[in-house]
């Protein structure tokens, strides 16, 4: 009979004790949007050119009709709102579920196997027979920039039925992010059925969403925690408001008033602000409002102050995936118990990480690389501003 070492069974079972009751006392996350297949067309750059149109200055990437254009490589790596954001969480040390539709094809098998790679649990994830999984072209300017040439595919036909019930009631926090076409719809059944069973809830809606989809996020903004969005998604949401209710239109005011408080041409006869914004949106529902702005930096604002922290200068390899970082990392540290201010710099720095690496994903750091680099950028580059 083969003999067993008592003390190395009982270091065993210690081990495997504590680590459950590691995974046990690990906070749930929910995250629900979208998962694609992401396409990199890798090569020196398509030109760009600034065109004035009625809604601002945009920049348009330029290619040469009837060429054919040499591209250096095609990268593939995966994407979405959801999954980006799960890995976020799971790396920042959460117990992480993912809520989505894919295809039944081989982008689907790409998509589910990152997760698993990353410990992400799927089983929530749906998969549609009659519509293939989300795919994402993209290409880069010569100022590294990108234009996304994106197939929803079915990431816009989640249901109620659909919905993970018990998943979001045993969660400890809901992260919703764009959710397309049909999708759109079941928002207010998320946000209501998780407002009931107090389950708090962050949301990075998406353009589309915001425009085509305004009058379910508008109708869901008293069941929402934490609502972030980026400059140009915010303008967007702004314009649709009030587009359906002119009461809106004070939030288009025409003078800048501070230096952090950005005041830029909407369309003819409006201008938005920041500090206006944010007031009417927290008058809605939400406790907490966080605009990204890209170079430039991010405002997040309560009910009484307004933080602004501009970004980091940094070498800008690729900006896919930097929103999803920077707000599933804000979310994570504020369910860790950090204050707004400190996840504000945490977010910052998780999404420079993520700018300076190819596709969404690779440069989400893990919780103790995150302390070291936030410690190191310090607090001197916060503002603090009454709203």
């Amino acid at each position: 009979m083969k003999k067993v070492n008592c003390q190395t069974r009982i270091s065993e079972n210690i081990i495997e004790n504590l680590n459950n009751k590691s995974e046990e006392t690990m906070k749930k996350v929910l995250t629900i949007g979208g998962a694609t297949e992401d396409v990199y067309l890798d090569y020196e750059g398509a030109d760009c050119m600034k065109i004035m149109q009625s809604d601002g200055d945009k920049n348009f990437l330029l290619f040469e009709s009837d060429a054919k254009i040499e591209v250096d490589k095609v990268l593939y790596f995966t994407g979405g709102g959801a999954t980006n954001s799960a890995v976020s969480f799971k790396r920042l040390g959460f117990d992480v579920s993912c809520f989505c539709m894919t295809g039944d094809d081989k982008e689907s098998k790409h998509i589910l196997d990152v997760l698993k790679k990353e410990k992400v649990n799927t089983s929530n994830i749906a998969t549609s027979k009659k519509y293939p999984s989300g795919r994402s072209f993209i290409i880069n300017s010569l100022k590294r920039e990108r234009t996304i040439f994106a197939f929803r595919g079915s990431n816009g036909f989640l249901q109620k039925k659909d919905l993970p019930l018990k998943s979001i009631k045993e969660a400890d926090q809901l992260y919703i992010t764009s959710l397309s076409y049909e999708t759109s719809k079941i928002l207010k059944d998320i946000t209501t059925f998780a407002k009931k069973n107090k389950v708090p809830v962050a949301i990075n809606p998406g353009k589309s969403q915001l425009s085509k989809g305004a009058k379910y996020l508008k109708e869901s903004l008293k069941n929402i925690d934490t609502f972030i969005l980026n400059y140009s998604e915010a303008k967007t949401f702004m314009w649709s408001l009030v587009s359906s209710n002119k009461c809106y239109k004070e939030c288009m005011c025409p003078e800048e008033k501070e230096v952090t408080a950005k005041t830029t041409f909407l369309r003819t006869n409006f201008y938005f602000s920041i500090p206006n914004f944010l007031k009417e949106v927290l008058s809605m529902g939400p406790k907490i409002v966080v605009v990204t702005d890209g170079k430039n930096g991010v405002y997040v604002a309560t009910k009484n102050q307004m933080f602004f922290h501009p970004s980091l200068k940094i070498k800008v390899v690729d900006t896919v995936g930097a929103g999803d970082s920077f707000g599933s990392c804000f979310v994570a540290c504020l369910a860790k118990g950090l204050k707004i201010e400190d996840a504000l710099r945490y977010g910052i720095v998780n999404s420079a990480s993520v700018i300076e690496n190819m596709g969404a994903k690779p440069g989400l750091l893990r919780f103790n690389e995150l302390e070291k680099r936030t410690k190191k950028l310090g607090s001197k580059l916060l503002q603090k501003h009454r709203l």
